[in-house]
């Protein structure tokens, strides 16, 4: 190294990894494309079983409360089938709503691949990866949280075993 280099920048063989120059291949913009109208397909099935799902949520709620006023009916047992009918159709209205942001989320995507595919420019790339990792972030808490809900059904479940093993019912 001769004195006038020791104040150059250092040189280095490792490829570009800030951009370059912004360009997208073909095989990115190819691969994209094919997987489009199947994230399209997925969020329009998400959309219909959101819906479908919350028009049962609410049926079996109009339902439990119908049941809980007919006449006849130990007053006992329809409180609790009512209100468990209730929460039951709580539960599907819930569900409705995951649904839909999961197809939100994936409608997004789609609408990201379809606009860079006619930009082909990076940061159009770049929202469709940004619109494709929410989906999967979304994906990823919704199942920690079934595991945790597993968890602690399980371990009520357990208990209220054990419990009733110890009262002798």
């Amino acid at each position: 190294m001769s004195v006038q280099d020791a104040f150059a920048a250092p040189r280095s063989a490792v490829r570009d990894v800030s951009g370059g120059t912004g360009a997208i291949t073909d095989t990115v913009i190819n691969a994209l494309k094919k997987t489009r109208p199947w994230v399209l397909f997925l969020a329009i099935l998400g959309f219909v079983g959101a819906a479908l799902t919350l028009l049962v949520g609410i049926a079996v709620v109009i339902s439990s409360m119908m049941i809980g006023n007919l006449d006849g009916m130990d007053a006992e047992i329809a409180p609790f089938g009512s209100g468990m009918m209730i929460g039951v159709g709580v539960l599907y209205a819930a569900m409705a709503v995951i649904y839909f942001m999961s197809a939100l989320y994936l409608l997004r995507y789609a609408g990201a691949i379809k606009r860079l595919s006619s930009s082909l420019s990076v940061a159009d790339l770049e929202a469709a990866l940004e619109q494709q990792a929410s989906f999967w972030k979304l994906i990823g808490i919704l199942v920690l949280i079934s595991i945790v809900l597993m968890v602690v059904m399980l371990l009520a479940g357990l208990g209220g075993a054990l419990f009733m093993g110890a009262a002798g019912l």
